[in-house]
């Protein structure tokens, strides 16, 4: 079978109804947007209708499942157990990455889906085309811009309806943000390729390239092809205010573009503006200018940043731990005050994200935990920590808190039975504050915290003069990655043990005057501690939660899988952060 499409000549009557077919199509393809939700909605009072006729096991208690426990071997081989133990492995399987080239291409789950829009978005760019040509043509260009108002919402940080809907978080709706911007990307990319392939067939390209609409549309393009280019992970990676500065001006450039470019598609682009200043400014309001200290920690290439908050918003952190804060530096703290240099303009799109190491409710204070980087916002707040600035006040401006521990099931009631938690780095500043509000709202719990540093002196910060050391914590295992002399000069020690165990030597943090319990200079033993940790109950239920480079995560959920495979009940999530 050919080509079926032909360059036909339309009369009035004829460009009329097409154009109106284009607009039906356009409102279908926005429209079925809802479907996911309202689906996810259905989902969501299922598994509650399931739960509320299923009995459920009793309050918490402290005393372990027993696991040869005929009532729980019976419950874990009926009918509804081996549904469950099925739908926890397909969940697990959609959950997993997909690694091509040595690079992470997004989950399982995100590829199915997107494979799935996709069609549904190009059927919809098919249908009721007929042999026309240019109706093929501008049905591809209309549903991709129909995509539009969508895919600002995914991008949302603050008033994000649709993380609302899935009682979910920015972060974790953003990786759809991603996925349906490749769409948009596919079927803008053939909407270009049609019309420039109608240009050259009716020997009209020069003609057309000279005209505003046709050049428009050109340049529209092209930013789409920047917008993408930037956001591949090695160049984020490299880069990734480049990557930023790019998204944040073609994200604001495109729907005036496209509207001049094709009028039928301002209802969209109009919608996308809308929602993406409506989030800016909800953002501007919330964003407050606090008096920070920032001081480096000994022997580390890490920052600690105390910043003095307002008592009505301190409550928002306490009531949410492990939130994540996006600190920018105003204009009274920059190293220059010419609002034309680059040393200014820099820092007008530099909004970067840490996590709330601790808060403190009697002194109104937020403690950050930041790595130095080449960045300029990390090097500036190294430069002021290295200008012996402690004693003044530094205003700096906060925009949070945000984050999805608001979403999380309560990990310190009945739901689960054991907690790991593990942190790799400055991850801790996650997983750190999760561990204390789990065991300040229930100090029986049995959770487990996990962390790999560098060295001793990355693992100093959370200690104070007022609160128990974690480093005395018989629940807190710490294990020395790199040199585990190296903050305090004594020459390097060999471990030729096989695996990650705590030694039993301590060795005193000359600056901090506490005692750091060093472990291997070998990595954690993560298959071993989770096998440990699932032997100790065959019944039990299981929270695990990591924070730190993508290598750990992927070591700590290989070894998690081998028993969700064999029907644990898990409840995982990723905490993920580029180092």
């Amino acid at each position: 079978m050919g080509w079926p499409y032909e360059f036909l000549t339309l009369d009035q009557a004829e460009k009329h109804a097409r154009r109106q077919s284009l607009d039906r199509y356009a409102a279908y393809a926005q429209l079925s947007a809802v479907v996911p939700v309202i689906v996810f909605l259905l989902y969501r009072l299922g598994a509650w209708l399931v739960r509320t006729a299923i009995p459920q096991r009793g309050a918490y208690s402290a005393v372990p499942s027993v696991p040869d426990s005929p009532v729980l071997k019976q419950q874990r081989q009926s009918a509804v157990g081996s549904w469950a133990r099925a739908a926890r492995r397909a969940a697990w399987w959609l959950g997993d990455d997909i690694r091509f080239l040595g690079q992470n291409w997004g989950q399982r789950d995100q590829m199915i889906v997107g494979i799935g829009w996709t069609m549904w978005l190009i059927l919809l760019c098919v249908l009721g085309t007929g042999k026309d040509y240019l109706h093929l043509t501008k049905r591809f260009g209309i549903i991709a811009t129909s995509q539009f108002p969508l895919q600002y919402l995914l991008s949302l940080k603050s008033l994000n309806p649709i993380a609302f809907a899935f009682r979910s978080s920015h972060e974790q709706v953003n990786r759809w943000h991603r996925v349906l911007g490749r769409i948009v990307y596919f079927l803008l990319i053939l909407h270009a390729c049609f019309y420039l392939n109608f240009y050259i067939q009716e020997g009209i390209l020069s003609e057309r390239l000279v005209r505003l609409v046709p050049v428009l549309g050109l340049v529209a393009f092209f930013g789409m092809v920047l917008l993408n280019s930037t956001a591949i992970s090695f160049i984020r990676q490299y880069s990734y205010r480049v990557f930023f500065i790019t998204h944040l001006v073609v994200a604001l450039a495109l729907p005036p573009i496209i509207f001049i470019h094709a009028r039928h598609a301002g209802l969209y682009m109009a919608e996308a503006l809308l929602v993406f200043f409506v989030d800016i400014v909800k953002r501007k309001i919330d964003t407050i200018v606090a008096s920070t200290t920032l001081e480096l920690i000994p022997g580390t290439d890490l920052i600690k940043i105390v910043a003095s908050i307002p008592s009505q918003k301190i409550s928002r952190f306490r009531e949410h731990p492990a939130a994540h804060i996006y600190l920018s530096i105003p204009a009274a703290a920059r190293p220059t005050s010419s609002p034309l240099s680059a040393a200014y303009l820099v820092f007008e799109f530099a909004f970067n994200p840490f996590t709330v190491a601790a808060v403190d409710e009697e002194s109104k204070e937020l403690i950050l935990v930041a790595r130095r980087h080449k960045g300029p916002m990390t090097r500036t707040l190294g430069h002021f920590a290295n200008g012996g600035v402690t004693s003044m006040d530094i205003p700096l401006s906060i925009d949070g808190p945000y984050g999805c521990t608001k979403r999380f099931p309560n990990l310190a009631g009945s739901r689960f039975d054991r907690i790991l938690l593990v942190a790799g780095g400055v991850g801790a500043t996650f997983i750190l504050p999760l561990y204390r509000a789990i065991l300040s709202e229930n100090s029986a719990a049995r959770v487990q915290m996990v962390w790999a540093v560098r060295g001793a002196g990355d693992a100093t910060w959370p200690v104070s003069e007022t609160a128990k050391s974690i480093l005395d914590d018989d629940n807190v295992h710490l294990f020395l990655t790199g040199d585990i002399f190296e903050a305090t000069g004594e020459a390097a020690g060999s471990s030729d043990g096989s695996e990650a165990i705590e030694l039993s030597q301590v060795h005193q943090h000359q600056r901090s005057k506490k005692h750091v319990s060093t472990q291997s200079r070998r990595r954690p033993d993560l298959q071993k501690i989770v096998d440990d940790l699932f032997r100790q109950g065959m019944e039990d239920r299981v929270a695990v939660l990591v924070c730190g480079p993508e290598e750990m995560a992927r070591e700590l959920r290989a070894a998690v899988g081998v028993w969700v495979h064999k029907g644990r009940d898990i409840w995982w999530h990723n905490e993920s952060f580029a180092w």
